[in-house]
């Protein structure tokens, strides 16, 4: 298991398009991942999930991936959340 925590620096913090985008992302890995805040864990592969977490810009995110393909996984939701760029 890989845990990484995050501060997201996106300006916007993350809205409806930013967590479609963000579970497509988590969806392509075969690996179990879930995102959390102080509050809530939830899994990244789900929608209604994401959006419940409502990370706000600058908040730390703890995203842990168990599976073959987790350190993909962590890198690639990592580079969406921390460096702004659209996946």
């Amino acid at each position: 298991m890989l845990k990484k925590s995050i501060r997201i620096s996106r300006a916007d913090g993350l809205e409806a398009r930013s967590f479609a985008k963000l579970v497509q992302v988590a969806s392509k890995y075969d690996s179990r991942i879930y995102m959390e805040t102080e509050t809530k864990r939830v899994n990244a592969k789900s929608i209604m999930g994401m959006m419940s977490l409502e990370p706000a810009a600058d908040e730390v995110i703890i995203i842990s991936a168990d599976g073959a393909d987790e350190a993909e996984a962590v890198s690639e939701l990592e580079g969406f959340l921390v460096e702004n760029t659209a996946v």
